[in-house]
């Protein structure tokens, strides 16, 4: 059988951190290992990172030109991994192109979704026409939520073909569990993210405060450096010294963590999927999640979702988590069981279907 033949196209540097490297890297991982009728290829329009500034605002604006040289490669389809960068589609020529939507957040900051959020610079809003276009004149749209579909459906429209395919564990995380071996350390709350004002980390902080010292007696907050209102904040609020701030960690020291842990504390205002949720339920780390964006569709019925800014509510939770260590195991049990449902064959099957279907054009939606 003749293979698909599927290009890639990754705008973000090799080697940097964040999700969007990730789920390159891992979509390429999936299909080689679990689609064998899709031949994937990784295209890199962006392999070195230029440098902040306007280096980097000047590279963002060469994407389309950059699409354009690699058109030689002559694919049968294009797949843009970033919806952020949906606009580079004005280079690609001569197949088909389906775009992931991973978000439209700062879309959703316009119209004023997030109050308090950062207003949104004129640049951001004219390369977000632009990618609203894009999506529009794709041959296929592909979002991890349902929530995303949504959003971008309401915001924009939508392709005659669209598809929810949620993302999986991540094959090294998994490798990296030994949980079930591992003696938890009680009273440690963890949480996983960054300084974006959507993953409300303040909140993070005001819900341990507010937490009873002879459950929870410390905080690990893993992801970039703070901001110095943070730090300012966990002063105010008096539970600095309890406050441990790990920066820039791997997957080895997050995997560590998430077994370490005796509860997830996971408030954002919003998320496109929420992949710390779903690794640390497969670790079987117990969460309390906000409502925010597509964390009830992660999470199920396995933990509670709350409004973001029910400080009591979190307590109450997270309280109850740490104070009955059956209810924890349970919680525990029951994650990994949600979690184990979300494979990487599951996620290959998926957008191998979402790719036969953009180039035959039968619309196949999977949500």
């Amino acid at each position: 059988m003749e293979k698909l033949r599927v290009a890639l196209v990754s705008t973000t540097a090799v080697g940097s951190p964040g999700s969007m490297r990730v789920y390159a890297d891992l979509l390429l991982q999936a299909l080689q290992r679990d689609a064998p009728e899709i031949e994937a290829n990784l295209v890199e329009l962006d392999p070195h990172p230029a440098g902040p500034g306007w280096r980097q605002r000047l590279a963002t604006l060469a994407l389309p030109w950059r699409a354009r040289r690699v058109a030689s490669l002559k694919p049968q389809l294009w797949h843009i991994l970033d919806g952020s960068r949906a606009y580079l589609a004005e280079g690609l020529r001569g197949a088909p192109v389906v775009i992931t939507a991973h978000d439209i957040i700062p879309v959703l900051q316009q119209q004023g979704q997030f109050p308090g959020a950062p207003a949104v610079g004129a640049a951001a809003r004219w390369l977000w026409k632009r990618n609203g276009n894009a999506i529009r004149a794709a041959a296929s749209l592909v979002c991890d939520s349902e929530r995303t579909l949504s959003d971008v459906s309401t915001t924009y429209g939508v392709p005659r073909q669209a598809s929810v395919v949620q993302l999986p564990v991540r094959p090294a995380l998994a490798a990296l569990d030994s949980s079930e071996n591992t003696i938890r350390e009680t009273g440690l709350v963890l949480h996983v993210g960054n300084n974006g004002f959507y993953k409300n980390r303040a909140q993070v902080l005001h819900v341990f405060a507010a937490l009873d010292r002879a459950l929870a007696h410390r905080l690990v907050m893993v992801g970039p450096p703070p901001v110095p209102a943070l730090r300012e904040l966990s002063r105010q609020l008096g539970i600095a010294p309890s406050v441990q701030w790990l920066e820039d960690v791997d997957d080895a020291q997050v995997a560590h963590w998430y077994q370490r842990a005796s509860v997830l504390v996971f408030p954002s205002l919003y998320e496109g999927y929420g992949w710390p949720v779903l690794e640390a339920m497969s670790c079987g780390l117990p969460v309390v999640a906000s409502h925010g964006g597509s964390l009830p569709e992660v999470v199920g019925a396995v933990a509670p979702c709350l409004a973001p800014d029910d400080v009591d509510g979190f307590v109450r939770e997270i309280e109850v988590i740490l104070a009955d260590p059956n209810l924890a195991a349970l919680r525990a049990a029951r994650g990994r069981e949600r979690a184990g449902q979300f494979t990487m064959a599951r996620f290959a099957r998926e957008m191998a279907a979402v790719y036969q279907a953009a180039v035959t054009g039968n619309p196949r939606g999977l949500h």
